[in-house]
């Protein structure tokens, strides 16, 4: 029996509550730089190896190890995967369901973070443990699809539909499209959150980052990805925030131009050229997809 974590804590929790097995942490981003099949290793260890700011060679070394243990995995016997219903966690999930799909494969899917359980009430997680079933593959290797294709009105079917086989995906796929540029301003909802956070006023990134996010967390981004996010931010032709001091002391502040494309009277796509990839969609000038809240849609600008 091999089980797999979505990170490291939850893998030395489980080892910790003697979960039968051996247990070791999957380390990606899937929801960080482009998601394509064209050229795997080499395409997300570039861009892990630029978002996070690692030794290209460490990192794709890491993820070629990663890929031979996936590929080894179904000689161990039965696969436990352990994840979480946020974004993070699910787009990890489909991943790993899509290339181990025919292995014999069962579930620990939770509400709320597994790493902030005692160590009983993980074991109690492990006995209770289900099945994934072929309609839960199926759903998955649809999702994706939709998940990696340059173009992304596939995903628009995965938002008007439940999946009682596959709970969380229609949020988990809301959450995802919510991040293309809106049509009402140009944000995306984590930018968004951010500069509304920070139209009360600055804040120093502990006191920032806990409001960037819902409790439990949904999108489930790590302080990694919010401070790549807020330094984006601030690096733009047009600055929507200032970063002023040095970690960890760094205040953050919304620019009058962040309180214009906040309010609407500016689009931040007029003024910034969007340059950012979102799974398989490389989000340009020429190439600008928009989110719809009122209508649960992504459509071309």
């Amino acid at each position: 029996m091999i089980h797999i974590h979505n990170g490291d804590v939850v893998a030395q929790l489980a080892k910790r509550a003697n979960i039968p097995g051996d247990h070791v942490a999957f380390r990606e981003s899937l929801v960080t730089g482009p998601v394509t099949p064209d050229d795997w290793i080499e395409t997300r260890a570039n861009a892990l190896a630029a978002f996070f700011g690692e030794d290209l060679l460490r990192v794709r070394t890491s993820l070629m190890e990663q890929e031979q243990m996936l590929d080894s995995a179904p000689s161990r016997g039965e696969i436990v995967l352990w994840f979480e219903h946020d974004l993070f966690c699910l787009v990890h999930l489909l991943y790993i369901l899509n290339r181990l799909g025919t292995a014999k494969l069962s579930l620990v899917w939770c509400p709320t973070p597994l790493g902030m359980m005692e160590e009983r009430d993980l074991f109690l997680r492990f006995e209770s443990r289900g099945a994934v079933t072929p309609m839960m593959v199926k759903a998955a290797r649809s999702a994706w699809q939709a998940y990696t294709a340059e173009d992304p009105t596939g995903i628009n079917p995965l938002l008007t539909r439940e999946l009682p086989d596959f709970p969380f995906l229609r949020e988990a796929f809301s959450l995802h499209a919510s991040r293309f540029p809106s049509t009402q301003n140009g944000l995306g909802a984590i930018d968004q959150r951010i500069l509304s956070v920070l139209a009360n006023g600055a804040l120093e990134f502990p006191a920032l980052f806990p409001q960037v996010d819902t409790d439990p967390p949904k999108f489930g981004f790590g302080d990694a990805q919010v401070m790549a996010t807020l330094r984006d931010l601030a690096a733009r032709p047009v600055p929507l925030i200032t970063m002023t001091g040095s970690a960890p002391k760094t205040l953050f502040a919304i620019t009058p131009a962040g309180e214009n494309v906040l309010s609407g009277e500016i689009d931040e796509c007029k003024i910034n050229d969007p340059d950012a990839w979102l799974g398989g969609v490389h989000l340009t000038k020429e190439n600008l997809w928009r989110w719809n809240g009122a209508t649960l849609s992504l459509s071309p600008a």
